[in-house]
């Protein structure tokens, strides 16, 4: 399977290290070191499948020439500590072919490095041990486009937050200070003549080199910049080895530490591997639970929606009925209004004459009933007699 791996490291001259020598024993070359005199021998180094040398526009063709370009390097600097090449080292996806991986890596070095104007020495390692990799050796000085290096360093002006020029200001006469010919003198600040040190371009290379690989890569063996807990993956990190590690372990094994660590951090993986598969099993399940789940869901609720269906059209059909039952009431009942108003019109009538006769009959017995009145008190009263003998009060019964 593919794995991912970039790193970044500098050759610098206060390590020990030359320009030169780097070279030839990545390119497996004979160099010739004018700077200390020596010849550089990796002729014999076995591993060597590819390699080539890319140059941006404005470099001299000459340096097409490995040992010229990297005399040149050692020459430009003159420092005791001076950094002469910054070196990339990525690993080749063993999946891919030899003339794959080579077309890989010029279109990525093109794209990335010799375009921003850097010469480029790279070579292709494959011991055909499972670890097929690639040494990229880059200048760290800019080209200018006589040809010449140009410095690692350049004065500019410094700029306030707005982006305006800062003056110098006398401290004697508060105001900006004045130099030949009373040009204004402004502050300068020392900044690098490219941005090729930038932390962000070492991240914009690292993605880069993952989006070139996937291109060729399948979709299952796809391999990501980003380091294991950036993924939110459980897999631990290994370290790496590097040659000297390798020949240790070689030569007795057991004895590197190193590599005796990562051979336990792969165990470790392994486990950790055989957990991920149990859980996404697990996840699996719970998905096609899930499923189930909601296609019985479904099928619920398109038994209710067809009940629903079948109960408007109940409901729809019922309505055009009572509607012409309604309207038929409606007729009837307008007809019995009409014939109950005439009812009520024409009992009021009755019930007027009615207490029109009333009220002439109680009149009219009024009258009579004052007639005979006056009629008795006109009249004389009568004395009853009687046969009956009136005995005196206080007497008993006559002897």
């Amino acid at each position: 399977m593919a794995i991912y791996h970039l790193s970044v490291k500098i050759i610098s001259r206060g390590k020990g290290q030359s320009a030169i020598a780097s070279a030839a024993y990545r390119s497996g070359k004979r160099l010739y070191d004018k700077r200390y005199d020596e010849v550089k021998d990796f002729s014999n180094k076995r591993g060597i499948v590819y390699s080539d040398i890319q140059l941006p526009p404005e470099a001299p063709l000459e340096y097409l020439d490995r040992e010229i370009l990297w005399n040149a390097v050692e020459r430009a600097e003159k420092k005791s500590n001076a950094r002469l090449s910054r070196e990339i080292e990525v690993a080749l996806p063993k999946e891919l072919s030899i003339p794959q991986q080579r077309l890989l890596l010029h279109d990525y070095i093109q794209e990335n490095f010799v375009s921003e104007g850097m010469c480029a020495d790279w070579s292709i390692h494959d011991k055909h041990d499972g670890n097929p990799h690639a040494h990229i050796m880059l200048t760290v000085r800019s080209i200018k486009k006589n040809g010449a290096w140009a410095p690692k360093r350049r004065s500019t002006y410094k700029l306030d937050k707005h982006g305006a020029r800062i003056p110098i200001i006398d401290p004697k006469t508060g105001k900006q200070k004045l130099g030949a010919r009373n040009a204004k003198q402004w502050e300068r600040e020392s900044v690098s003549y490219n941005d090729w040190n930038d932390k962000e371009k070492i991240e914009l290379w690292r993605k880069n080199w993952a989006i070139s690989c996937n291109k060729l890569l399948s979709r299952e063996k796809q391999i990501d910049h980003k380091s294991y807990r950036r993924q939110g993956s459980l897999q631990i990190p290994t370290k790496h080895e590097g040659y000297y590690a390798r020949k240790i372990e070689k030569k007795a094994p057991g004895t590197s530490e190193l590599v005796n660590y990562n051979k336990q951090v792969r165990k470790s993986n392994k486990y950790l591997k055989s957990l991920v598969l149990e859980w996404q099993k697990i996840q699996k399940m719970i998905v096609k639970l899930k499923e189930q789940i909601q296609k019985q869901k479904n099928l619920e609720q398109e038994r209710i929606h067809e009940i629903l269906r079948r109960a408007k059209r109940a409901i729809s059909n019922s309505g055009e009925t009572n509607k012409t039952v309604g309207n038929a009431e409606r007729t009837n009942q307008r007809t019995t209004e009409t014939d109950a108003e005439a009812l009520i019109r024409e009992t009021r009538a009755k019930q007027r004459d009615f207490e029109a006769k009333r009220q002439a009959t109680e009149n009219e017995r009024e009258k009579r009933e004052a007639k005979q009145r006056r009629s008795d008190l006109n009249r004389k009263p009568k004395v009853k007699k009687s046969n009956k003998s009136i005995e005196p009060k206080g007497y008993g019964p006559s002897l």
